[in-house]
């Protein structure tokens, strides 16, 4: 009788040591998991690690020139410059180019960071809004500076240098 009971003890004793291996297992395998993912998170520049990053500065500009294409020039304007923002009120912003270039497309085709902030080159889609221009869609490619402020890429005006 008493040796069943000794076996018994050894049983439960075996079943919870193999549910703490188990539990250390998983543990161990989710700590690689987390670790992986912030890896990831740093060397794509996701928010809020690394915007200082190529990958966060090209992820900005487009956002930039998608909400400049698509009218929302509101939206876009908060991208501008903090020095930009502070001379140039959003209906100025939105009225610059007098509607004569209506873009079309952009897309950024690289990007560097430097110690002035970064440069970003795009390739812009747009037609002219004249009558004899209708559905005379052209390609520019245009260079453009950003700067690092406020924790965020903002877009250098390109009338300033």
């Amino acid at each position: 009788m008493q040796a069943a009971s000794v076996n018994k003890g050894i049983g439960v004793g075996a079943a919870v040591s193999g549910r703490k291996a188990k539990l250390a297992l998983i543990s161990g395998f989710a700590l690689m998991v987390g670790a992986a993912i912030v890896l990831s998170a740093w060397q794509n520049g996701i928010w809020p690690l690394n915007q200082r990053s190529e990958e966060a500065l090209a992820r900005r500009a487009q956002q930039f020139w998608d909400l400049k294409i698509s009218g929302d020039t509101i939206g876009a304007y908060g991208f501008m410059a903090g020095s930009y923002r502070r001379r140039v009120t959003p209906d100025g912003f939105a009225r610059l180019g007098g509607g004569l270039v209506i873009h079309t497309g952009a897309a950024v085709k690289a990007v560097h960071v430097d110690e002035k902030g970064g440069t970003v080159d795009l390739e812009l889609r747009y037609v002219l809004n004249k009558d004899h221009f209708v559905g005379m869609e052209t390609t520019a490619q245009v260079k453009e500076r950003w700067v690092f402020e406020d924790g965020a890429w903002h877009r250098w005006p390109p009338d300033v240098g």
